[in-house]
């Protein structure tokens, strides 16, 4: 009933958001049409080469947290994994996001759900943090030509990110949030968020695998960010660098709102954010051919899904027992 609840609300929220933009656009599409007739294929399909293997890199990442957690997982399993993500995100209108699946896949290869659970955590983590990072030193170096809405959005993030890495790593917080824990004795929800949280916590000691996966999410997001500057290019928009590295970050996380795979909130974030810079008709065509690469990316993750051997057993969680 709950899942049923959740997918209906992640539908109907990017049904909505979808709506409300193409109503706002609605004097703008014929522009938006002209606009993608001008798509310059070629630098539009190398854009689709390197967001693929963008993914591929970013299995390195996930690799290195699994390894964190003593989970040793082939890469060509981590790959797949990280492409049916995309799937399940993009195209499952469901309550099963990409990375619950990579979690359940990893724990059905390893047997540990906790374990599994926790690293998936930890590689959107890094993620998240590095997005704040790069957003961050982007501000700095662009004060001058930025608004103060955008500036305090970064502002906030920036803070948000700052906080949750010394919840994470810092040992005096973590004794005052495992004694905040202690006291939820309800169903023993208190122990098992302590668990779980103890898990997250033992980072601390592996800051090098941190360091490392830090900087392949580094390298992971400015390719993401070269992949906006050719579909921009593809149009013959005249789009920054230094613009994409400023705002794509708030785009990234504004898409991580309840919705299909950030869909409606990623459209509107980047009409809203990029128009003043390249105008509402270029901003929403660069939108959709970002679509239409999320779309192509979540076919190879079908194909994966649909195909290889590990995705074809079903084992029920018992995380009770394993968290």
């Amino acid at each position: 009933m709950k899942q049923g609840l959740s997918a209906f609300l992640r539908v109907f929220v990017s049904t909505v958001l979808l709506a409300g933009l193409l109503f706002a656009m609605r004097h703008h599409l014929p522009g938006v049409a002209a606009t993608l007739m001008k798509t310059n294929l070629a630098i539009f399909f190398f854009a689709v080469l390197l967001f693929a293997i963008n993914v591929c890199v970013l299995a390195v990442r996930l690799r290195l947290v699994f390894q964190g957690e003593g989970l040793l997982i082939p890469y060509i399993r981590t790959a797949q994994l990280s492409f049916v993500g995309y799937f399940f995100n993009n195209f499952m209108p469901t309550a099963i996001g990409g990375d619950l699946v990579k979690a359940y896949y990893a724990y059905a290869q390893t047997d540990q759900a906790g374990k599994s659970f926790v690293a998936v955590f930890m590689d959107r983590f890094v993620g998240v943090f590095s997005f704040i990072v790069i957003a961050s030193i982007a501000l700095l170096c662009s004060w001058n030509m930025i608004n103060s809405s955008i500036k305090s959005a970064i502002a906030l993030f920036a803070v948000a990110g700052i906080v949750g890495m010394v919840v994470v790593l810092n040992s005096r917080v973590a004794g005052v949030v495992l004694g905040a824990l202690s006291h939820l004795k309800l169903f023993n929800v208190g122990e098992k968020l302590s668990k779980v949280y103890r898990m997250v916590h033992d980072y601390r000691n592996k800051k090098k695998l941190l360091a490392v996966a830090a900087l392949v999410s580094a390298i992971v997001q400015c390719s993401y960010f070269i992949v906006i500057f050719l579909l921009g290019a593809s149009l013959g928009t005249g789009l920054s660098l230094r613009i994409i590295f400023l705002l794509m970050p708030l785009v990234s996380l504004i898409s991580m709102l309840p919705s299909i795979g950030g869909l409606g909130f990623r459209e509107g974030a980047i009409v809203l954010l990029f128009k003043d810079f390249i105008g509402s008709d270029n901003a929403f065509a660069i939108s959709i051919l970002l679509l239409v690469i999320l779309l192509l990316t979540s076919v190879i993750g079908a194909g994966f899904y649909a195909f290889a051997p590990q995705f074809k057993f079903k084992k029920r969680m018992k995380l009770e027992g394993n968290v």
